[in-house]
């Protein structure tokens, strides 16, 4: 049987696309919905209809909570909350200082359970929401007592990026990580977790450690054009750079070039996400991919055992992530690859 990821396969679009011609309340061309039309008729897909609600007066209402809209996170959720019958309402915040109480919205509306979605929140934060409502956390999560999360395992992954950059000879590999070392209410755990891989790579190879190659910053490529600045001033020269982010990655590329360094034969570029600015990056970047609909698609699931309470112990769900291998580790010349 067909499915949605079928369906965008075929058709050459993201399964984002698919899901909003679906939805049909999103505006898309009428080029990529002609090409998602022909490709279910192709294929034979049948999007499956709500679930019936045995108790009309209840809502199936469940909210993503989110500072940064991913859309392909979004159409995971809304393909199984279709599936089961959920509506899926978005909650956009631009405030993650802790200065005023997210869950106003939760006295307002009858609400299922809750998907955060990206957001970095106290502990406190989330455990008054536990008190509330049923939620799981979505890519960025805290390890709070009985939580319920589903991201990539971020250590491994910060692992295996390194690991790439060792094999292909690099010896003073740098980190960029996001908030600042020892301040946990500004650092995401994603990046704490693959600074630990980063060191876990260092440490196998015998690699000697340099704290001075460690920086934090924050999302922004701005950000990332200052750390690379910093570490063209060091004494001590770097030969690679693993960033917890792509526009990260994409500001020490380009700032580096600027200063007249080749990438990757003087200092390799690493970044996390695999967006589409990796590909249009010169050299293009060698980056992390995420299963974005996969991690909004069980998240979903997880969440609909929770309101059913079939699930009351917490659990972090793991899935894949693939290292995607382009022209800012491997050079030009080689052979480009994902494993």
């Amino acid at each position: 049987m067909a499915t949605i990821v079928d369906v965008a396969k075929k058709a050459g679009v993201s399964v984002a696309t698919v899901s909003r011609v679906l939805n049909s309340n999103y505006i898309v061309t009428k080029e990529k919905r002609d090409k998602v039309l022909k490709a279910m008729n192709e294929l034979g897909y049948v999007p499956k209809q709500h679930a019936r609600n045995d108790k009309n007066d209840e809502k199936k209402v469940i909210v993503i909570y989110t500072s940064a809209v991913i859309d392909e996170v979004i159409a995971g959720v809304q393909e199984q909350a279709k599936q089961l019958g959920y509506e899926v309402v978005i909650k956009y915040s631009v405030d993650q200082s802790h200065n005023s109480h997210p869950w106003g919205f939760l006295k307002k509306e009858q609400l299922a359970g809750v998907i955060i979605l990206n957001m970095l929140l106290s502990e406190e934060e989330l455990l008054d929401l536990t008190e509330n409502v049923p939620f799981v956390q979505c890519g960025q999560y805290a390890p709070i007592t009985n939580t319920f999360a589903v991201t990539v395992d971020d250590t491994y992954a910060g692992y295996d990026v390194v690991n790439h950059l060792i094999q292909l000879g690099k010896k003073k590999i740098a980190f960029i990580g996001l908030g600042k070392e020892g301040m946990d209410h500004v650092t995401p755990n994603y990046s704490k977790e693959r600074y630990i891989g980063y060191r876990r790579a260092i440490e196998e190879s015998q690699i000697q450690f340099e704290p001075e190659f460690v920086k934090y910053g924050d999302y922004s490529y701005e950000s990332g054009v200052d750390i690379a600045k910093e570490f063209l001033r060091m004494k001590s020269s770097i030969d690679a750079v693993f960033c917890v982010n792509d526009n990260l990655a994409l500001a020490c590329i380009n700032t580096f070039k600027e200063a007249g360094f080749r990438i990757p034969e003087d200092i390799a570029v690493c970044g996390f996400d695999n967006q589409e600015i990796t590909e249009m990056s010169n050299p293009k970047a060698t980056t992390v991919e995420q299963p974005f609909f996969e991690i909004g698609f069980e998240s979903m699931k997880m969440l609909e055992g929770m309101i059913k309470g079939e699930s009351s112990t917490g659990r972090r769900l793991l899935l894949e992530h693939k290292l995607i291998e382009r022209e800012s580790t491997l050079g030009i010349t080689n052979d480009i690859k994902s494993t």
